[in-house]
């Protein structure tokens, strides 16, 4: 058996985002939650709001790659300093990454829409799986847009303040 990811599939997971509150769509390609490396295609609508976080278990690396559009990673170190930017385009030499474990990071679509591969080392349990930044607004929070807005242009050694 096999799935393939082709454009009409992407067409409609971004269309699936747009009609949900999180402005996000996950496709799973792994089989349960118990799988031991957990596949998905998310799709990120224009002004999705993904707050920073880490996976604080030790064996919970993080590989992300660009599908269609642009997007653009902060990482930060556990005060909320931006330590790298990286953006992912067709235009740029990056397109994917793996980060490891306690990487503080969000991820934001630039230009429009965005859809990305994300693999993780299973299994997959709600309970216990990310740590949100205290210093970064919760997400459906008034700041969350300030925040997106920041976020967009900020540099390495950057740190966001609610205004």
């Amino acid at each position: 058996m096999y799935r393939v990811v082709d454009q009409a599939l992407l067409d409609e997971l971004l269309a699936q985002a747009h009609q949900s509150p999180r402005k996000r769509s996950h496709l799973a390609f792994h089989a349960d939650f118990e799988a031991p490396v957990q596949r998905m295609v998310i799709g990120l609508a224009a002004g999705t709001y993904v707050r920073p976080h880490m996976h604080p278990q030790m064996n919970k690396w993080e590989m992300l790659f660009l599908v269609r559009g642009s997007v653009l990673l902060l990482m930060f170190d556990p005060q909320g300093v931006v330590t790298e930017r990286i953006v992912f385009s067709a235009n740029n030499q990056t397109c994917g990454i793996e980060m490891a474990p306690g990487t503080w990071h969000t991820i934001l679509p630039l230009e429009g829409d965005a859809a990305i591969l994300e693999v993780k080392q299973g299994p997959y349990d709600p309970a216990d799986v990310t740590a949100f930044a205290d210093w970064a607004p919760a997400e459906q929070d008034a700041g969350s847009d300030d925040f997106l807005r920041w976020a967009e242009m900020a540099q390495v050694g950057d740190k966001y303040s609610a205004s």
